[in-house]
């Protein structure tokens, strides 16, 4: 499974495409076995989603997310976890432990 997480520094950015650099995961049997941060720049949300969907990203857990870039993640079968805050890695923890 794969995993993206908008970052602002070590912690989950307060809305997703407000970020300029994402935290990807890659994530078996609930163990996480790759980690690398993505600099996206100055791309739009919409550009990011789509080079999400393109990476093969399951999941997006994130802080507040524009409603049509949510619908739109979802129609393209990624999961959004949405109003989540604090420490990245932490949540991302607790989340696989779920």
């Amino acid at each position: 499974m794969k995993i993206a997480i908008p970052l602002m520094k070590e912690r989950i950015a307060p809305h997703f495409g407000a970020s300029s650099e994402m935290l990807l995961v890659e994530v078996k049997n609930a163990a996480i076995e790759r980690m690398a941060r993505w600099n996206v720049g100055g791309d739009t949300p919409l550009e990011i989603a789509r080079r999400l969907v393109d990476l093969g990203v399951e999941v997006i857990i994130c802080g507040g997310i524009n409603r049509i870039y949510k619908e739109w993640l979802l129609s393209q079968g990624i999961s959004v976890e949405d109003n989540k805050k604090g420490n990245a890695k932490g949540v991302l923890k607790e989340w696989l432990a779920r």
